[in-house]
């Protein structure tokens, strides 16, 4: 089976390297090439890919002309920030928000990969945490020790070590401060709370 090819299009380094580390985490995919401004994707032309993640914003009339020479069954996938309208004038396949968990960009570049008649893919996505481990998540970030998460929780030390474990092995995280990051995203903790 041919792997699935990407180009992404968009301003942001960080943005870019997040969505190319996620194409990475699927099986059967490329990612073919990365641009940042009008003059790199001018050199489109010479590319072929299945979808192209698209920043709204980078797109011109020139853009426009380089994509078009790219084979015609190329799909175009916004990326942008929700609040950003994108031209109605482009028949996107799909949109991305930048405010999207990593679980619900996996989901839409599987649905993507799928509809194009792809094998669907298994995406390695984290494991649920529990409410309980959640709350020791929270209190982890918000840098309690875990006699100060035991004591608070009304559980012993052991438990709260425990816990800490099993969050690590189902998040793949060993850090605090990977942890912490996780907890914002994922609105476990707001990021004032961190101050």
């Amino acid at each position: 089976m041919s792997k699935t090819s990407f180009i992404i299009i968009e301003k942001s380094y960080l943005i870019r390297k997040g969505m190319a580390s996620l194409i990475e985490k699927i099986p059967n995919t490329s990612l073919i090439h990365q641009f940042d401004n009008e003059d790199d994707i001018k050199s489109l032309d010479h590319l072929e890919a299945d979808f192209i993640i698209l920043n709204p914003d980078l797109l011109s009339t020139n853009v426009l002309k380089a994509i078009k020479k790219i084979k015609n069954n190329t799909q175009l996938v916004s990326i942008s920030d929700a609040a950003i309208s994108i031209s109605k004038d482009i028949d996107w396949a799909g949109s991305i928000f930048i405010e999207d968990s990593q679980n619900t960009i996996l989901n839409k570049l599987n649905t993507l990969i799928g509809n194009r008649g792809s094998t669907k893919i298994k995406s390695e996505l984290p494991e649920e945490i529990s409410k309980r481990e959640a709350d020791i998540l929270k209190n982890i970030a918000l840098g309690f020790s875990n006699k100060e998460i035991a004591d608070k929780l009304f559980i012993s030390a052991h438990t709260v070590v425990t816990h800490r474990k099993n969050i690590t092995r189902k998040l793949g995280i060993k850090t605090v401060p990977g942890l912490t990051i996780y907890a914002i995203l994922n609105k476990i903790i707001d990021i004032n709370d961190t101050e």
